[in-house]
C-alpha cells in the first residue's frame, strides 16, 4: 500500500510539474505572442492608413490637374472676348458660341468624372454671376448644362473671394464641408471639396472669373477609411479635428450644425501629430486596450499647407485574437498532458518535462523582428500540437511582411521594365527616320524637312528620358556603404565641373564638411547634380556664386547648396523634385528634368530630406539631410 502510496504521490508530483511547466511555457508563449501580435498591429495600421492616404491625395491631385486643365481650353478666352461686343474679333464667334463649346467641355469631363458634381465658369461681373454651368443629378447620375436663366450669382461666397485673390494657374481647395443648394445643406449628407482656380483676361491681365469644380468626397473618403478588416474602426477628421468621417454617423459633419467636440479630446495622439512635422504617429494604449495610429493626409498641392487626419484604431480582443485560439489548443493539450502522466508514471513524466522546458526557452529567444519558433526535436505528441500552432500563428505573422517586401520589390521592377521597353519603339522611329532623312530628304519640301527635323530631335529627347528613367530606377542598386570624406568628394566633383566653373566664372565658398558612411557613388552624383544646376541656372552676365555648408541637427547632417542664379518661384519649389518636371525652356537649358528626382530619391535612400530656401540676392538654397547608414534602420555596420 505504501508502494502505491509513493507512486500515487509520484504521479501526481509528476502532474503538477507538467502541469505548471507547460502552463508557464504557455504563459511565456502567449505573452511574447500577444507582443509581436501588438507589435506587429501597430505597425500594420500605419501601412493601412498610407495606403489609403496614397489613393486619397491622388484623387485630389486628379481633381487640382483637372481644374487648370480647363481653365486653359480656348473656351474660357473665346468668352472673355466676345463678352466685350458680343462678339470674338478673332474668329467671329459669339458668345452663345463660346458659351455652347465650353458647356460640351464640362460635360464631357463631368461625364467621366462620376463624382464631379458641378463644373463651371463665374465671371465677376454681374455679382459673380455663372456664365457656364454643368450639373450631375444626384439621384440618375446624369450630366447636362443648365439653362442661362438659371444660373445663380456666387459673388459672395468664400471659395469665389479666395480664389479670385489667387494669382494666374494657382489653386484655391475649399475646407471640406456639406453641398448646399441656395443655402439648404442637401439631404442625404454630400461632402464635398472645391478646386478653383482664377482667369485673368489674357489681353488686359485684368481679372475675369474663375474655374471651379465640386468634387463629392463620399467615395474617397470611403476609400480613406476601408480596407480588408472590417473590426477596425476609423475616423478623419479636417485640419482643426472635426470628424468629416466616424463610426457613429451622428458624430460625421456634427460641426455644421452647431458646436462640436474635436477628435483631440478622444484621441490625444492626434493632437502630438498636429503639433510635430511628423506625418504619422501610432501608439500602444494599454489602458483602454487600443492600438492607435494617426497619420496626416495631405489636401491638395503641397505648398498650400492644407491637410486632413486619417485616424485609425483596433481593440486588443481583436489583435490577439490567434493567440486566444491557441490558447484554447494549449489548455487542451494541458490536459491531455496531465492525465497522460498520471498513467505513464515518473519516467516517462521526466521525459516530457525536459522538452517543454526546451520548448520554454525557445519561446523566451523568440526574436519579436524574426518570429521564427525553433521547435526542440523529439516533443512528445502534445507539446509538438502546441509548437505547432504557435508556428503557424507566428507563420502568419511572417508572410504578411513577406508580402510587403514582395510587393515593394514589384514596384522596382515596374520602373525599370516599363522605361525599357519603351527604347525599342523610339530606336525603330530613330532609325527608319535617320533612313527617310539620309535617302530622301532631297525628294521633301521645306516643311516635310522641318517635320522629319522635329522627328529626329524628338527621338532623340525621347531617348535621353528614357535613359533618364532607367537611372532613376537602377539609382541605389547594389549600393555599399562606405566611410567618405565629403570634402574630398567634393573636390571630385569641382574637377569634373572645370570647364564649367571656368567658362562662367563661378566662384565656390566649401565650409568644413563631415566624413560620413554612405553611399558614395550616389551622393557624389546628388552634389553633382547641385552644383551644376547652380552653373546652369546662373544669371545672364552675373557670374555664380555657390556656398556649400553643413551643420549637424538632432542626430543627423543638414548640407545646403547656396547660389545666386534664376531662383524658383515658391510655387513650384515641389514641383521641381518630380520626375521630368522642368520651368525652363528646354531651347534654352539642356536636360531631362530627372536631376531633382534623383536628388530627393538619393536623399530618402539616407533617411533625410530635400527641400528649397530663398538664396543669395533671389537665388535658390538647397537644403538636404543625410543620416549615416548605420544609423538608419536596416544599414548595420559591418564587423
Amino acid at each position: 500500500m505504501r508502494r502505491n502510496s509513493i507512486s500515487t504521490r509520484l504521479a501526481i508530483v509528476l502532474v503538477l510539474v507538467v502541469t505548471l511547466t507547460a502552463v508557464a511555457a504557455s504563459a511565456l508563449i502567449f505573452t511574447r505572442l500577444n507582443s509581436v501580435l501588438i507589435e506587429s498591429a501597430s505597425t500594420e495600421l500605419e501601412r493601412d492608413t498610407e495606403v489609403q492616404a496614397t489613393k486619397f491625395v491622388s484623387r485630389i491631385d486628379e481633381l487640382t490637374r483637372d481644374t487648370l486643365l480647363l481653365a486653359n481650353t480656348p473656351p474660357i478666352q473665346g468668352i472673355i472676348r466676345a463678352s466685350r461686343d458680343g462678339r470674338d474679333p478673332l474668329d467671329g464667334s459669339t458668345l452663345q458660341s463660346w458659351r455652347e463649346r465650353l458647356e460640351i467641355i464640362f460635360e464631357g469631363v463631368a461625364r467621366h468624372k462620376p463624382d464631379y458634381l458641378q463644373v463651371r465658369f463665374i465671371g465677376v461681373a454681374d455679382g459673380g454671376r455663372e456664365l457656364v454651368r454643368v450639373n450631375r443629378n444626384l439621384k440618375t447620375g446624369a450630366v447636362s448644362a443648365v439653362a442661362q436663366d438659371q444660373l445663380q450669382t456666387k459673388g459672395s461666397e468664400p471659395y469665389f473671394v479666395s480664389a479670385l485673390a489667387r494669382k494666374p494657374d494657382q489653386l484655391y481647395l475649399s475646407p471640406i464641408n456639406l453641398n448646399r443648394e441656395f443655402g439648404v445643406i442637401e439631404q442625404p449628407f454630400v461632402p464635398v471639396v472645391r478646386s478653383a482656380t482664377p482667369i485673368y483676361d489674357q489681353s488686359t491681365g485684368e481679372i475675369f472669373g474663375i474655374v471651379v469644380i465640386n468634387l463629392a468626397l463620399e467615395r474617397a473618403l470611403r476609400e480613406l477609411t476601408s480596407s480588408g478588416d472590417v473590426r477596425r474602426n476609423y475616423y478623419v477628421t479636417n485640419r482643426d479635428g472635426h470628424y468629416l468621417v466616424h463610426p457613429d454617423p451622428a458624430r460625421a459633419f456634427e460641426f455644421a450644425y452647431a458646436q462640436a467636440q474635436p477628435a483631440q479630446a478622444d484621441f490625444p495622439l492626434l493632437k502630438t501629430l498636429m503639433h510635430s512635422s511628423g506625418q504619422s504617429l501610432s501608439k500602444v494604449d494599454r489602458q483602454r486596450q487600443q492600438v492607435i495610429s494617426a497619420r496626416r493626409v495631405r489636401l491638395g498641392p503641397a505648398s498650400s499647407g492644407k491637410n486632413v487626419y486619417a485616424i485609425v484604431s483596433d481593440d486588443f480582443n481583436d489583435i490577439t485574437l490567434v493567440s486566444r485560439a491557441v490558447l484554447k489548443q494549449a489548455a487542451l493539450l494541458i490536459l491531455a498532458l496531465a492525465a497522460a502522466a498520471l498513467f505513464i508514471g515518473s519516467v516517462l513524466a521526466r521525459k516530457i518535462v525536459r522538452p517543454i522546458e526546451k520548448l520554454a526557452e525557445s519561446v523566451g529567444n523568440l526574436d519579436v523582428n524574426n518570429a521564427a519558433l525553433q521547435i526542440p526535436p523529439s516533443l512528445p505528441a502534445e507539446a509538438g500540437d502546441l509548437a505547432s500552432a504557435l508556428q503557424t500563428s507566428l507563420a502568419a505573422v511572417r508572410d504578411r511582411n513577406d508580402k510587403l517586401q514582395a510587393k515593394n520589390q514589384e514596384l522596382e521592377q515596374f520602373a525599370y521594365i516599363a522605361s525599357h521597353d519603351l527604347q525599342e519603339p523610339v530606336r525603330t522611329i530613330s532609325s527608319f527616320s535617320k533612313l527617310l532623312h539620309t535617302r530622301y530628304t532631297d525628294q521633301l519640301d521645306e516643311r516635310g524637312q522641318k517635320s522629319l527635323t522635329f522627328i529626329l530631335d524628338s527621338c532623340q529627347r525621347m531617348q535621353a528620358l528614357i535613359h533618364g528613367l532607367l537611372e532613376y530606377s537602377r539609382l541605389g542598386k547594389q549600393a555599399e556603404p562606405e566611410m567618405i570624406d565629403i570634402a574630398d568628394m567634393l573636390q571630385g566633383v569641382i574637377a569634373d565641373l572645370n570647364t564649367a566653373i571656368e567658362n562662367s566664372k563661378a566662384t565656390l565658398d566649401i565650409g568644413p564638411l563631415p566624413t560620413l558612411r554612405i553611399f558614395a557613388v550616389e551622393v557624389r552624383l546628388l552634389f553633382q547634380n547641385l552644383i551644376g544646376n547652380a552653373l546652369k541656372f546662373s544669371r545672364p552676365g552675373i557670374p555664380p556664386q555657390i556656398a556649400v555648408t553643413a551643420r549637424r541637427e538632432h542626430g543627423s547632417w543638414q548640407f545646403a547648396v547656396t547660389d545666386n542664379g534664376l531662383g524658383i518661384e515658391p510655387q513650384a519649389r515641389e514641383k521641381v523634385f518630380m520626375i521630368f518636371q522642368r520651368l525652363q525652356n528646354r531651347n534654352e537649358y539642356e536636360g531631362t528634368g530627372i536631376g531633382l528626382a534623383h536628388c530627393r530619391k538619393i536623399v530618402e535612400m539616407h533617411g533625410g530630406r530635400i527641400w528649397i530656401e530663398d538664396g543669395i540676392d533671389g537665388g535658390s538654397r538647397f537644403v538636404f539631410t543625410l543620416q549615416e547608414l548605420s544609423a538608419i534602420p536596416g544599414h548595420k555596420e559591418a564587423h
